[in-house]
């Protein structure tokens, strides 16, 4: 057996003392009574008192209040089934898997530092139960990893895989991704969709502010998850075909990639959104989530069946009403004579 409410137990200690005012109220009334009629006298004239019959009641009273303290803890023991209503909203992730994510600006790497940051979402998302997850990687065009789903598992496996590496066309366009997405996701309800984007913001003239008032229109809120570093930048490392490292170049001239927190900003600006710079700790897109989404209004999705403990607390409450009823039957008092 489990209590749900085992903090009640102390209530317990009120037996003791309920025991003990029924002692001390038989003896008052036993000693009122010498006080006034000699015992000989008293045998005679008035109700006999059946001192068993008055301590069975006694324990009546005592048994109910134990009862229902056993009831006020919710005792359980077993298992039912039951239907909980899973409430919850629609989170669109979109990831950049371009190559300007494999910078090292950020610890491993920008992709690898978005991804971790996406996991510690995923377990605050767990935790609470309820919203649906999907997952586009981006670069030249948008790409469908993952499904709205529950299935928390198959979207963190296609999250791992997301690389530069399996992207089939190369650059990065932010705009056309927002806009590949929307269309993917036609049929979302703008009150309960929540659209994160992480990217360092590297773009080739996609127009994603364009799109970014796009979104707006369509009643569907913005969050940009910034990643790399604004002002140095870095290098965006590769390998050739002999297994050696080099970096990017273009025109001869090795490529620098910096953060693009001005267009960023004005995207999540244009949104109603919120911009985020994550250079602050792998929590940070989980402490996004708490402050911007958690609260907003969720939307019944289905019901799931579980197993819980079954409670029993009907039970004492019965039993506590029989003792009640008992101790009111029983007579502590017979006719004189008789």
């Amino acid at each position: 057996m489990a209590f749900a409410a085992s903090s009640y137990v102390y209530l317990f200690a009120l037996l003791p003392l309920l025991l003990a005012l029924y002692a001390y109220g038989f003896w008052r009334r036993r000693h009122a009574l010498t006080a006034f009629v000699e015992r000989p006298l008293a045998a005679r004239l008035l109700p006999r008192i059946n001192d068993t019959r008055r301590w069975l009641k006694a324990l009546c009273m005592v048994g109910a209040v134990a009862c229902f303290v056993v009831a006020l803890m919710q005792p359980q023991w077993g298992e039912t089934e039951e239907d909980v209503p899973r409430r919850g909203r629609d989170l669109v992730i979109m990831l950049d898997a371009s190559l300007s994510m494999l910078a090292e600006d950020v610890a491993p790497n920008r992709l690898e530092y978005a991804k971790s940051l996406v996991r510690e979402l995923v377990d605050n998302v767990r935790a609470e139960g309820g919203h649906r997850l999907a997952l586009v990687t981006f670069a030249g065009r948008a790409t469908l990893q993952s499904p709205l789903t529950l299935d928390y598992g198959l979207f963190l496996e296609r999250l791992g895989q997301a690389d530069p590496a399996r992207v089939r066309i190369k650059g990065t366009l932010i705009g056309d991704a927002l806009r590949q997405t929307l269309q993917s996701f036609a049929r979302l309800e703008p009150g309960y969709t929540d659209l994160l984007l992480i990217t360092d913001g590297d773009d080739h003239g996609s127009l994603p502010a364009r799109t970014a008032q796009l979104l707006a229109d369509r009643g569907i809120r913005l969050y940009v998850i910034g990643i790399g570093d604004p002002q140095s930048g870095a290098r965006i490392p590769l390998e050739d075909g002999n297994g050696q490292h080099t970096y990017l170049r273009y025109n001869g001239f090795e490529v620098q990639t910096r953060m693009r927190t001005d267009l960023l900003a004005d995207m999540a600006l244009r949104a109603d959104g919120v911009y985020l710079a994550a250079n602050d700790g792998l929590d940070a897109l989980a402490r996004l989530y708490v402050s911007q989404i958690q609260d907003l209004p969720r939307r019944q999705l289905d019901a799931q069946s579980r197993s819980v403990a079954a409670q029993r607390f009907q039970w004492f409450i019965a039993a506590a009403l029989i003792l009640l009823g008992l101790e009111m039957a029983l007579r502590e008092r017979t006719v004189a004579g008789a």
